[in-house]
């Protein structure tokens, strides 16, 4: 049985929460959280449109990527566009998650989707926007449970590290205890010194998952009371988080060439060109959505070529002054294929619902 809070943490495991920027709004905009999922529709906006593809299909639950909900709501009201859809999928007993720039910094998330579509290699992040601090947590489990919780650690978030999983160290000693008359030990006798084979289980988490792992540990320790610790580690070893990916073209382009090869990568894009054309393209920078604001920083690190959406007359000018070529790819653009991305992320997961993918959403553009 899938419910949507089962579908909520499968998302959050691609794009935690607390990397959404201050000024977002993400997470479960409408709906029930313990309601059980018949199907999934994912999208980039929710609209009428993709609500009633929803309905067709039976599905009870669309995963966005931009909110639907973004600015506080003062009135709920069936005279609006956005009133008629909550209203919609209230009554339709329909559930919304969206996962706006958390997904947009996310590893694995629209900036890699984009980078990988454009056919980039040696990805890198583009404009850092925070880090995460590591903590060793290390408790004391008796020998024949010492599996069961470095296995609940590992599947709420703990042990990972690089391209690995479930890391952990462990130590074998002794643990002693008495005791008191309130106290129903699972080993030994209350009142009497207990001396009891324990494992030491080391294991490394990230600030966003240590809650849940201390959580799950807890929950599959078999002790009455859990002894643990977590001790923060030095920041060299936080992982950073950023927006936008710079990467290179597997082989050097012209200017027609790359144009072709975008166009063919992203074939939703309206594209345009503005400011300097190097006489080859390699290097590339990129940011989903509206990305102007970081041209001075693609053209800081000496791309051949910035990729983004949502380009003003201004920016234009300024990645003329800059020596940059910056490509509109548009909003939707360089953004509609989330929907198939998050399609197939969570099909990844092995959900056992139908998860579909709305892509019918640029009939407003006049191409």
């Amino acid at each position: 049985m899938t419910t949507v809070q089962h579908v909520i943490s499968l998302m959050e495991q691609l794009a935690p929460r607390p990397y959404a920027e201050s000024w977002d709004n993400v997470g479960l905009m409408v709906g029930d959280r313990n309601a059980v999922v018949t199907g999934v529709l994912t999208t980039l906006d929710v609209t009428e449109e993709a609500i009633a593809y929803a309905i067709e299909h039976n599905c009870n639950l669309i995963v966005s990527h931009h909110p639907l909900i973004f600015k506080g709501l003062k009135q709920l009201s069936c005279d609006t566009a956005q009133g008629r859809m909550i209203n919609q999928l209230i009554q339709q007993k329909i559930a919304v998650y969206s996962a706006h720039t958390n997904l947009d910094i996310a590893p694995g998330g629209l900036n890699d989707m984009l980078a990988n579509q454009l056919g980039l290699i040696d990805i890198k992040g583009f404009v850092k926007t925070g880090e995460d601090a590591l903590y060793k947590v290390t408790t004391f489990v008796p020998e024949s449970a010492a599996d069961a919780v470095r296995h609940a650690m590992g599947t709420a978030g703990a042990g990972k590290i690089g391209n690995y999983e479930y890391c952990s160290f462990s130590l074998h000693g002794e643990g002693r205890f008495i005791g008191n008359e309130a106290s129903h030990p699972v080993i030994g006798e209350v009142g009497t010194l207990t001396v009891a084979p324990e494992v030491q289980v080391n294991a490394i988490v990230d600030g966003i998952h240590l809650s849940q792992v201390i959580e799950s540990m807890k929950a599959a320790h078999p002790y009455e009371e859990v002894a643990y610790e977590v001790v923060s580690l030095v920041e060299p070893t936080a992982s950073t988080q950023y927006l936008g990916r710079v990467g290179l073209l597997p082989n050097a382009l012209t200017l027609d060439t790359f144009r072709e090869w975008v166009q063919e990568a992203l074939p939703e894009a309206n594209i345009r060109f503005a400011g300097v054309a190097p006489k080859e393209i390699q290097s590339i920078a990129l940011c989903s959505g509206a990305g102007a604001e970081f041209i001075k920083d693609a053209a800081r690190l000496h791309v051949d070529a910035y990729v983004t959406g949502d380009v003003k007359y201004h920016d234009a000018q300024l990645a003329k002054e800059l020596g940059l070529l910056v490509v509109d790819a548009g909003h939707f653009g360089t953004e509609s294929i989330v929907a198939s991305g998050l399609r197939d992320y969570l099909l990844s997961k092995d959900i056992s619902v139908p998860v579909k993918a709305f892509t019918e959403q640029n009939d407003f553009f006049f191409l």
